[in-house]
């Protein structure tokens, strides 16, 4: 059997866009505060609202520790004002209930709950709160396709998640107010820094709220209850590497050039369609989620067997690790586990910089690696 060319199936860090090279280097050794640091910082930020067609008027700035640390700073800034709507779904809408509810220790909290794999209905949010959810659910491989129900004239602000969805998702900017996503999914860029993306709305929360909490240095967004303009200037808090911001300057001109959202969109549905078929000719795999909440760019698979379904949750993630193994041995998939804190599952990630005829050779492999687990395991 054929081997992928690109065996990287990884749902974050994700695999490199065709043709990646290793950056120059250029702004290595240079410090993030100069000229030159600074105008690669604006340039990242400017790629993104380009590619991404973030609305002008919303502001952007790069900030630490991926979507977590992002999110982080949206939840320690602007929470408190109002009531709280979470619609707590998944392994990261539940860290960010959490810690509203144990660390920040905001009283006015209302969980929206839905069971794993499924979505919480977003008409039971009331937006004259705030609302706090995660767009698509890495960890799940769900997505909220509900966003058309905010609505424009609402007095909460709307804080997503979005740590997946950038890059392979279709996104309603006025729909949201605070938005935090990762450089590690959609393009493949290095982890540990991400972006948060602010509207007029909650840039005003900012300056005219001021929570009665202590804000940790690197969560804070104002200086003397006003907004830090100069976060969305290119200065960051803490010292971000060159070597990652050039590494994502080039994903960016690469994304830029190959059409821009749309055409990454189009490309990663363009994946899904080719799991679905490849779905619908065998008997052994299914979907984990079903189709009105199914993320088309990380595909949640489950195995159909009456014996592997009849094992316990803890030996069917034996099961899988080996099946994993079996492909990382013969270097034709690499990653592809679901996440530990959910159900045991596998965890295909087809976004725009996966092809389309390396998941066609990989999944011959797959079937053979499930098979000789099953042989194994007998």
């Amino acid at each position: 059997m054929e081997k992928p060319n690109c065996p990287m199936f990884s749902s974050g860090p994700c695999a490199k866009y065709p043709g990646w090279r290793p950056p120059s280097g250029k702004w290595a050794g240079r410090s993030h505060r100069s000229e030159d640091g600074l105008r690669l910082i604006r340039d990242v930020a400017d790629l993104q609202k380009k590619v991404l067609k973030i609305p002008s008027h919303y502001r952007l700035a790069t900030v630490d520790a991926s979507a977590c640390g992002a999110m982080e700073m949206l939840l320690w800034s602007l929470l408190g004002a109002r009531g709280i709507d979470v619609m707590a779904c998944c392994v990261f809408s539940n860290h960010w209930a959490n810690d509203i509810v144990r660390e920040l220790k905001i009283s006015d909290v209302r969980l929206i709950r839905a069971d794993f794999p499924e979505i919480p209905d977003i008409s039971l949010a009331d937006f004259d709160r705030d609302m706090v959810f995660c767009m698509s659910s890495t960890t799940s491989g769900a997505v909220f396709r509900q966003t058309h129900m905010i609505p424009d004239d609402r007095k909460g602000l709307v804080i997503c998640d979005a740590a997946s969805a950038v890059f392979t998702t279709d996104i309603e900017w006025t729909k949201l107010d605070a938005v935090a996503f990762s450089w590690q999914k959609g393009l493949g860029g290095e982890a540990g820094f991400g972006t948060v993306v602010l509207s007029p709305r909650a840039l005003e929360r900012l300056e005219s709220y001021r929570p009665d909490r202590p804000i940790p240095r690197i969560f804070r967004m104002t200086e003397n209850n006003r907004v830090n303009t100069s976060l969305f200037e290119g200065y960051t808090i803490n010292t971000p590497s060159m070597i990652c911001l050039e590494d994502f300057r080039n994903g960016l001109i690469w994304a830029d050039n190959y059409g821009g959202a749309e055409a990454l969109i189009r490309k990663t549905e363009q994946n899904y369609e080719t799991i679905r078929r490849l779905i619908s000719e065998q008997d052994f795999f299914r979907f984990l989620v079903e189709e009105k909440y199914r993320a088309h760019h990380a595909v949640c698979l489950d195995v159909v067997s009456e014996e592997y379904q009849s094992k316990s949750d803890e030996d069917k993630w034996i099961f899988l690790k080996k099946v994993v193994k079996f492909c990382e041995r013969e270097e034709v998939g690499f990653d592809f586990l679901g996440h530990i804190r959910t159900k045991p599952h596998l965890r295909i990630w087809t976004g725009p910089t996966v092809d389309s005829e390396d998941l066609e050779k990989f999944f011959p492999w797959l079937r053979l690696a499930c098979d000789k687990t099953a042989a194994e395991c007998s």
